[in-house]
């Protein structure tokens, strides 16, 4: 029985990478994406994550979060994933579609675990039976990002341990993203990131020397 979840996201390199898992993996069922101002921003996120959708040919209700902090001040400049958030890698922007999205609220039912990669700001008064955050402890990115909001929801963090990330090529349009992607990981953080938040939630058991790998059969192996 898979487990149905909703991601927010704030999507650069690895929250992409844990779009991968996100969509691919069968024991998660995904049933919505919330977008959030953060590693770039809210125009840049929406962007970044219909794009990985696409490539995963994934039809998910994508929902407009936060495009500032809960005190009105704009995330903070990170360029750590590059200035489109995809390590040079992602598409054009995108221009606004025009139709109303969902919000947070409309996506997130009792019966879906939350796992937030992303400042949590769109999860503020949302009800939710179970969040799960990486790096969302005091002196974290996703926290320090918009504290008052970290401080305001309640969640089960899930913090990942860097290891060694280990890459082989793609074949498959989205498997040449993910290399892509591990590359810039690997420089950067020694690190899958985000996607081992939910390949540990999919996959407890799995040894974190597997995650990499694990990422590159999902993004090949559904093409």
């Amino acid at each position: 029985m898979s487990i149905a979840i909703v991601t927010v996201v704030d999507t650069g390199v690895d929250d992409a990478l844990a779009l991968v898992v996100a969509v691919r993996h069968p024991a998660l069922d995904l049933r919505g994406v919330v977008c959030t101002g953060g590693n770039v921003p809210l125009p840049r996120v929406l962007t970044n994550t219909r794009y990985v959708l696409g490539l995963l040919d994934a039809e998910v209700p994508i929902a407009v979060g936060a495009e500032r902090r809960l005190d009105g001040r704009p995330f903070g400049d990170r360029s750590v994933h590059g200035p489109d958030g995809l390590a040079g890698l992602g598409p054009p922007d995108d221009p606004p579609d025009g139709t109303s999205a969902p919000t947070a609220a409309d996506l997130i039912t009792p019966d879906a675990v939350v796992v937030s990669l992303a400042p949590l700001t769109p999860l503020v008064g949302v009800p939710a039976g179970r969040i799960v955050a990486s790096y969302a402890r005091p002196g974290q990115g996703n926290y320090e990002m918009d504290p008052a909001a970290a401080a305001e929801v309640v969640v089960e963090h899930s913090d990942v341990s860097d290891h060694p990330v280990r890459i082989t090529p793609g074949g498959t349009p989205v498997g040449e993203l993910v290399t892509g992607l591990l590359r810039h990981q690997a420089r950067r953080a020694k690190s899958t990131g985000d996607a081992a938040v939910l390949l540990n939630l999919a996959e407890p058991e799995l040894d974190p020397r597997q995650w990499a790998r694990s990422v590159q059969s999902l993004a090949v192996g559904g093409d």
